[in-house]
């Protein structure tokens, strides 16, 4: 796999955020004393929290593609890679967001 550290670095990334989060916003529910900033706030961390079920089984499909379906078919093999790695950024951003919101309105 041509792109397997910066892969793994943004899986590590992920899980170490998703950690950082649960230490965050475990303390309290309401940040501000306005309900839209928090009912969004909280969307968010549910989004983050949910995601990670999701987010397996497509990377277990991804895997599958690149592996097993990818050994016979080359475009099937860089699809997949391709694949992998998109999943691994989108978890770094979903795991940044609560983050980034909760400094931007506090």
């Amino acid at each position: 796999m041509a792109y397997k550290k910066p892969i793994i670095s943004l899986l590590i990334v992920s899980v170490l955020l998703a950690v950082v989060n649960e230490f965050v916003f475990a303390a309290s529910n309401t940040v501000t004393n306005d309900q839209i900033l928090d009912g969004a706030l909280n969307i968010l961390v549910m989004i983050q929290k949910y995601s990670w079920p999701f987010v397996t089984l497509f990377m277990i499909y991804a895997l599958y593609k690149y592996y097993v379906v990818g050994s016979e078919v080359l475009a099937s093999k860089v699809q997949g890679q391709n694949m992998v790695m998109g999943i691994a950024v989108f978890m770094v951003v979903v795991q940044c967001l609560p983050l980034v919101y909760a400094f931007i309105i506090i």
